[in-house]
């Protein structure tokens, strides 16, 4: 099955990583436009580098969780402390952190996110990113699809030039080292 050569491409935002586009430059390379505030950066990436069979996997900060769950757990002992005491200041108090609470819960699920991950050929490495649910997950898919289609079709032709060229011309012989003469 032959991917199409047509530069298909993904755009995908992210209210806290800025947007990213991705544009398949058939039959080699993939580009990445990466933009967020005050940065813009592109890289071009050969897809004989990239592994055909993407991972999937789920990603969230524990940084955000845990924090949401400690500012949780306060504001529910200064409560009962308050509902003990009677005291406004502390009802006021932990009426804040559990707002607090709330912020920092929205910030744990914004950066939970489910990814697509592309790792790199010979070092196994996560290489690509790109977010299962940005901006539709048909598209996405549709995406990811070709994506591995041509990146296969990448390395079955890198792996078939090689046998050409040796069937069809030997090699010359040379000195050694071409930089070196072959008497020293």
């Amino acid at each position: 099955m032959q991917a199409p050569t047509n530069y298909n491409t993904l755009k995908q935002r992210h209210l806290l990583f800025g947007s990213r586009e991705f544009v398949i430059k058939a039959p080699e390379f993939l580009l990445v436009k990466e933009r967020s505030i005050g940065r813009m950066h592109e890289t071009q990436i050969p897809l004989s580098v990239l592994d055909p069979f993407p991972t999937y996997s789920s990603s969230f900060s524990l940084k955000w969780l845990f924090h949401s769950l400690f500012v949780g757990t306060l504001a529910g002992f200064v409560f009962y402390w308050a509902a003990l005491k009677d005291m406004l200041a502390l009802y006021i108090f932990s009426g804040i952190l559990a707002a607090t609470t709330l912020v920092l819960a929205y910030r744990f699920f914004l950066y939970t996110t489910r990814l697509v991950i592309f790792r790199h050929m010979h070092t196994r490495e996560n290489f690509l990113y790109i977010w299962q649910n940005r901006p539709r997950r048909k598209k996405v898919q549709d995406f990811v699809q070709n994506l591995s289609l041509l990146i296969q079709e990448q390395q079955q032709t890198k792996l078939n030039l090689p046998t050409r060229l040796a069937a069809t011309a030997p090699a010359p012989a040379t000195s050694p080292s071409p930089v070196l003469p072959a008497d020293i």
